[in-house]
């Protein structure tokens, strides 16, 4: 009798268990189901949990506050007041350049989600203007020498230079989702960008000598720095979101672009004694590969049948090899030759904050 009782409650209690379990089961919110057992064909379905809308088009409006920041702008050299010009040492002071303010800037983009599974298809058009400035004045025990051929010498009192950056680029961009689990989304990132980028570098080199006093013109060397590039490659990356909860994620962007496209540069070098020392049109086809990355944070909201979002992103994109500068030692028309050239990567860096709508 008591083995009876014994095998009712055990068959009982395995019942309750089992139920339990199942109604545990069928009231979780997500659960991850064998990989064998999962339909080849479903495998990357995004989860409509996650505050993306399903299929439709999509706007986006971003604010760009950045700065370029470039090493081959070197202009001036502050020298000590005792260097002698005999002397074998070739440089001695300190290297004066041109440094970038922090400008703004403006990014806006439109696309379609054809399906959660498939596609999601952006156009994006970048604008980004850039201004820097620095001078130097010759100090007492001090001489300011020019890196451009003039012919000033130790004459020289002031320097000044400026340099602007203009910065557009156009995208179509495709994505592809590929979701890992219930708060962590990937999209892999493909397509191709447009770029138009120039530079407008100009230095002046000052003296006291006075050429026409009525005028008060000084005698001056203005150096003329200028290049463009445009170009067209392709692009693919990488996009990953985790959702921690209350709608807030955090974002890592990467990608590599393969622009091919023409330079053309122009330096010319001018002298209020009407004397010309140079004006080239350097020029050439290259490759300039590109590196962008994007880390911040972020805000979604799924609201009737619209998807808000709002996020601050710290960006860069290197442009590798972009700027280049010439210098000719030269003095004379027969002496003329390529003296050198000095190339440099053109780094944008700041902050992209931004809000878009999903309908």
């Amino acid at each position: 009798m008591n083995r009876l009782k014994v095998l009712i409650s055990t068959a009982f209690l395995i019942a309750v268990a089992s139920a339990y379990a199942q109604e545990k089961g069928e009231s979780s919110s997500y659960q991850f189901p064998e990989y064998d057992q999962q339909d080849a064909h479903t495998l990357d379905y995004p989860s409509y949990a996650l505050p993306y809308q399903e299929t439709g088009p999509h706007l986006n409006g971003e604010f760009l506050y950045w700065q370029n920041l470039e090493e081959n702008l070197i202009y001036a050299i502050d020298q000590p007041g005792h260097t002698n010009p005999a002397d074998s040492l070739a440089l001695e002071g300190h290297l004066k350049q041109v440094t970038y303010r922090w400008d703004p800037g403006v990014r806006v983009s439109a696309g379609w989600k054809f399906s959660p599974e498939s596609m999601d298809v952006s156009l994006i058009y970048t604008y980004f203007h850039n201004e820097g400035g620095d001078a130097v004045r010759t100090r007492q025990g001090r001489v300011v020498k020019g890196v451009f051929p003039d012919e000033l010498g130790n004459q020289i009192s002031d320097a000044s230079s400026k340099s602007d950056l203009m910065y557009q680029t156009l995208d179509l961009e495709g994505k592809h989702p590929f979701q890992t689990s219930h708060s962590f989304l990937m999209n892999f990132l493909f397509g191709v960008r447009g770029a138009w980028i120039s530079q407008g570098w100009n230095t002046n080199y000052k003296t006291t000598t006075v050429l026409n006093p009525f005028f008060g013109t000084r005698l001056e060397t203005l150096v003329q720095n200028t290049w463009k590039f445009s170009g067209a490659g392709l692009r693919a990356g990488v996009s990953m979101d985790w959702f921690m909860g209350w709608g807030l994620y955090a974002k890592v962007q990467t990608g590599m672009t393969a622009i091919v496209g023409r330079f053309r540069a122009k330096q010319q070098i001018d002298s209020t004694s009407l004397t010309t020392y140079a004006k080239v049109f350097p020029s050439d086809t290259r490759i300039i590969p590109v590196w962008e990355i994007q880390l911040g944070l972020g805000w979604r909201k799924a609201i009737s049948n619209f998807v808000f979002k709002v996020y601050a992103n710290w960006e860069m994109n290197l442009w590798s090899r972009l700027s280049q500068t010439y210098f000719y030692p030269t003095e004379t028309v027969f002496d003329s030759k390529v003296g050198g050239w000095s190339r440099d990567s053109v780094n944008l860096q700041g902050i992209t904050a931004g809000i878009g709508v999903e309908f």
